[in-house]
């Protein structure tokens, strides 16, 4: 194969995976050694031959509504279109429903942490805070 950097040319021959192997052969054999992490011993071989890399799982992943693949999954029609009906749906619920159950919720909180407040007081058997937290109580009811 013809190269050609900075105007000067070269000739390529890329080495066959036998070649490299035979290579590997000559190389001094070197004894095995332990690495230590966090309490656990690994014997590592650097004569081992390289092991094939693992795969990772192929799958379509929905994080917030926003569907994604992982490692080229591809879905059929009709799963893409019953994640686009789901995430349609649900979007168009919360649009609608949105500040009155948020205003629902936030009442609720309040309501929940006073009716705490107030159970402390009354084991504590401040009086003047009781009388201030049945007030707050009315006001939010």
């Amino acid at each position: 194969m013809q190269l050609t950097y900075r105007g000067a040319h070269y000739e390529y021959t890329p080495r066959s995976a036998e070649a490299v192997r035979e290579s590997n052969v000559f190389q001094a054999i070197r004894p095995a050694f332990n690495l230590h992490y966090r309490g656990s011993v690994y014997t590592v071989d650097p004569n081992a031959e390289p092991s094939l890399p693992v795969l990772q799982p192929v799958a379509q992943l929905v994080y917030r509504g926003s569907t994604y693949a992982l490692n080229g999954w591809t879905a059929s029609t009709n799963v893409q279109s019953a994640l686009s009906v789901i995430s349609n749906n649900s979007r168009s619920n919360k649009k609608t429903s949105g500040s009155a159950e948020i205003a629902t919720v936030h009442r609720s909180n309040l309501h929940n942490n006073l009716q705490r407040r107030l159970q402390v007081a009354r084991e504590s058997g401040d009086q003047s805070l009781i009388t201030l937290l049945e007030s707050e109580l009315q006001q939010i009811a």
